[in-house]
């Protein structure tokens, strides 16, 4: 140990122990505030004593990285809370040289892309690490269980409704609410930007109520001029909470007793939590006093045995999962796209070469769009490029696992461990130099095939995302729609919105607002 050190050590013990024979040899009148002044030094020699334990003798110790962060967990939250944390962790792996950086007392940020499929496995993954999972105050959905028996048991009664055959029968929806969105801007175009960030995130959220719940809340039609809501109000704020309730576990516990009114004058965005708690509530009640009224299937239909309070939560995260994902993978796509005129008129030819089938609602079929080479290969990109769900998805080392794990290191069991969509869609080792570049044609070259195992929009493994069907149908549909229909022009001195990773992806205002001109041919 460093000889600073130690002296810092002595000085402290001797503080104390001088301290413990005052307290001894006091009298009671002055006892008290001697014991207060103790315990004080108590507390911080206990921290004391914990920060040098977790810096110099914890089995993590031997791991790289900022000094702050092997003390605190704290550290990772302010680097969080700067915007997109994993930019930042990617200039700490380089510093460090390493491809497990210590970011926590108990924590590695993993880069080895090759470690993907062991932590993420079909088989055998990791579990999910139960403190992060708990901060979004959803507990036993399909997407926050951490019993691998209980994730299993929820998963299968949802996979039919996930499935691709469960999605065709979605399909129309989808359409519906494409035309709505397709009409609406017609009617904006020649007088308004449309802000196209706000309209995919309107138009996702029907669809997933639709789907979930038999209902709709007339959201792409609330604003005669624009696509504003005020579920996206609420939306954004209550994503804007998740670090806090990462980072401050006793807030989000405070949530279930505090008066909403006191919780307020705290913070304004927390009272959006239980806004959209009461929303999602509101959603399951409105189904299980009308029923499907629809002709497709209701997930809702399955989840009749679950305890009411289950089931809200459920529909929380269904609303919030199905919703912002797939419209943020539609704006960076669009973006990108419409920001390189060879990409855009690619995408735009070979949409309106299509022997596309034209009936009376007018709609193409999925499966038809589906054959479209190259628009497949812009939905593709758009996933990859996009990163919706960009940070890390933390899993607990299992006690099995003894073999070296990174860097010929093993990493204890106990150990929480995590990788990022955003380290393996920006990896020139999979991807090769432009790994940053959007490029379809890379999905069209010999042997594209096997990339898909390295996209991780969706996660992989046991526990991937249960929606990527319905998102793949989603950003397919409205891509054809818009692109085959109109002239879409990004404003004069464009400037590409700031993102914010708040666990999804948020692009901050003014969003994507384009420009829209109607093309003669329509789909």
């Amino acid at each position: 140990m460093p000889q600073a050190v130690q002296l810092t050590w002595t000085d402290m013990a001797s503080m104390y122990k001088h301290l413990m024979e005052q307290v001894a040899e006091a009298p009671a009148s002055k006892g008290l505030g001697i014991i207060c002044t103790a315990a004080v030094a108590t507390l911080i020699i206990v921290a004391f004593v914990k920060r040098l334990y977790h810096r110099n003798w914890h089995p993590l110790s031997r791991f790289r990285g900022p000094p702050e962060a092997a003390s605190s967990r704290h550290w990772i939250y302010r680097v969080t809370d700067r915007g997109f944390p994993e930019e930042d962790l990617e200039e700490l792996h380089k510093k460090y040289q390493t491809q497990a950086l210590r970011i926590g007392p108990n924590e590695l940020h993993i880069t080895d892309v090759h470690k993907y499929k062991v932590i993420y496995s079909q088989s055998k993954p990791f579990p999910k690490h139960a403190e992060f999972y708990e901060a979004f105050n959803t507990p036993h959905t399909v997407f926050t269980e951490i019993d691998a028996g209980m994730h299993k048991e929820r998963r299968r009664l949802l996979n039919p409704f996930f499935s691709r055959a469960g999605v065709f029968k979605l399909e129309p929806i989808i359409h519906e609410k494409a035309e709505i969105l397709m009409n609406k801007i017609r009617r904006l175009e020649n007088s308004h930007t449309v802000n196209v960030y706000d309209a995919f995130r309107c138009l996702t959220t029907e669809v997933i109520m639709e789907f979930a719940f038999a209902k709709s809340a007339n959201m792409l039609e609330e604003s005669e001029t624009t696509f504003q809501s005020w579920f996206l109000v609420a939306f954004d704020a209550v994503a804007r909470s998740i670090w806090k309730m990462q980072e401050w576990p006793i807030a989000r516990k405070a949530l279930g007793v505090v008066p909403m009114n006191v919780i307020g004058l705290v913070d304004p965005n927390i009272v959006n939590v239980l806004k959209m708690l009461k929303f999602a509530e509101s959603c399951v009640e409105h189904y299980e006093v009308r029923g499907n009224t629809t002709t497709h299937p209701v997930v809702f239909e399955i989840l009749s045995s679950l305890p009411h309070d289950y089931k809200v939560i459920e529909a929380l995260d269904i609303l919030i999962a199905g919703a912002d994902t797939t419209a943020s993978t539609l704006t960076a796509g669009f973006m990108h796209i419409i920001s390189n005129p060879t990409i855009y008129s690619k995408l735009a030819d070979a949409l309106r070469a299509a022997n596309i089938s034209v009936d009376d609602s007018p709609t193409a079929q999925l499966q038809e769009l589906e054959k479209i080479p190259y628009l497949t290969a812009c939905v593709k990109e758009s996933l990859r490029i996009a990163m919706p769900v960009p940070g890390r998805l933390p899993r607990v080392v299992p006690h099995n696992l003894g073999e070296p794990f990174v860097e010929g290191q093993v990493i204890p069991p106990g150990t929480i461990v995590s990788m990022s969509a955003h380290t393996m869609h920006t990896s020139e080792e999979i991807w090769g130099p432009d790994a940053r570049a959007f490029n379809p044609d890379r999905w069209l070259q010999p042997g594209a095939k096997s990339l898909e195992q390295y996209l991780c929009t969706f996660s992989k493994g046991a526990r991937m995302c249960i929606g990527q069907n319905v998102a793949y149908a989603e950003v397919t549909i409205v891509m054809a729609y818009l692109f085959r229909n109109f002239e879409i022009q990004l404003p004069p001195n464009f400037r590409p919105p700031e993102r914010k990773d708040l666990f999804t992806m948020e692009y901050s205002k003014p969003g994507l607002p384009l420009k829209f001109s109607s093309r003669s041919k329509a789909i």
